[in-house]
């Protein structure tokens, strides 16, 4: 998986001396996300200012009456929330992995095997899209795997990884005129009711030149467009008149997965189901696993003089529930 999970992993590992191959099916991808970011992941993460669409210091929580609290007040005067575009994002973290020695592959993951038995590599079969649409069907020997692929992951699939409890989060990209498009210049509203959804929250957050407008739900996906409708409409005027210039849907993960580890292989991000319950957000959740799980396999192969196994990588697990 090529998103921030994928992407951050394999940055760690190339520039440590592992040979490294990331697999992403969409190197264009606009996944379905508010796409907000802790200020502690851009110094953490080192990124540009330039991949940030918009700096969030004013946070609205809307009530179902539509009585308006401001709950940014806690952000210091120089602290922000990062709005990105996935797209943006995600690309400039795959680019950065391959300045660093990753071998970038744009292929579908299909599923592993292991001819040899546990202690031999694992076969990876996959459909590689380099030369057309068409993915023609390769396979590929690694010593160990990263799922990174994602809430719908096929690497937690093959593992037996058990599944979790998820949302739906559904989200249109609105252009709106010069106006309304000011009043969100760097602010970002978050409106609670059963109307936006029964156990979630509708939000309008900021991008480059327009804005995500959405909702999610666990406890009632069939409704979800109703959901979206009444976002919608609780937005008003502040929205009226824009063109919906797309619609995104994916599931959101509400709990870790019951297995993360098994053998040599280990999942992060959504795949492993690391997302803030309450709020949704996995971005930075994501890149700091995939970065902790590429760690320790740096550590455990002991600068390539050793083979890692899965005691090894549940050095990453340890620390990571420990946080």
């Amino acid at each position: 998986g090529g998103g921030p999970a994928g992407a951050c992993a394999a940055e760690t590992l190339a520039e440590n001396g592992v040979e490294t191959f990331l697999f992403e099916r969409k190197m264009d991808n606009c996944k379905p996300c508010g796409g907000a970011i802790p200020l502690c992941m851009v110094d953490e993460f080192d990124l540009p200012a330039e991949i940030i669409d918009r700096k969030v210091n004013k946070m609205k929580m809307i009530s179902p009456s539509n009585r308006e609290v401001d709950v940014g007040r806690t952000l210091k005067p120089h602290e922000y929330i990062g709005m990105t575009r996935r797209e943006v994002l995600d690309d400039y973290l795959r680019v950065r992995a391959e300045k660093k020695g990753t071998k970038v592959i744009n292929g579908l993951y299909m599923k592993m095997e292991q001819k040899e038995g546990k202690d031999g590599p694992y076969t990876l079969h996959f459909n590689n899209y380099a030369n057309g649409p068409k993915g023609e069907p390769e396979t590929m020997e690694v010593d160990c795997i990263i799922g990174a692929d994602g809430a719908n992951s096929r690497v937690a699939k093959n593992i037996d990884a058990g599944d979790y409890d998820y949302a739906i989060a559904f989200q249109e990209r609105i252009r709106i005129n010069d106006e309304q498009m000011a009043y969100y210049e760097n602010l970002a509203e978050m409106y609670v009711g059963d109307d936006v959804s029964p156990d979630f929250y509708g939000w309008v957050f900021p991008k480059y030149d327009h804005v995500g407008v959405g909702t999610g739900t666990v406890v009632n996906k069939t409704a979800i467009k109703e959901y979206q409708k009444a976002i919608r409409d609780r937005a008003g005027p502040k929205i009226e008149g824009g063109k919906i210039i797309r619609v995104e849907a994916h599931p959101i993960p509400e709990h870790p997965r019951p297995k993360r580890c098994e053998g040599r292989v280990a999942l992060v991000g959504d795949a492993a189901g690391y997302v803030t319950k309450c709020s949704g957000e996995g971005i930075y959740f994501a890149a700091k696993s995939g970065r902790m799980a590429a760690e320790a396999i740096v550590e455990g192969t002991a600068k390539g003089s050793r083979m890692v196994g899965e005691k090894d990588l549940r050095t990453y697990l340890s620390k990571w529930d420990r946080k």
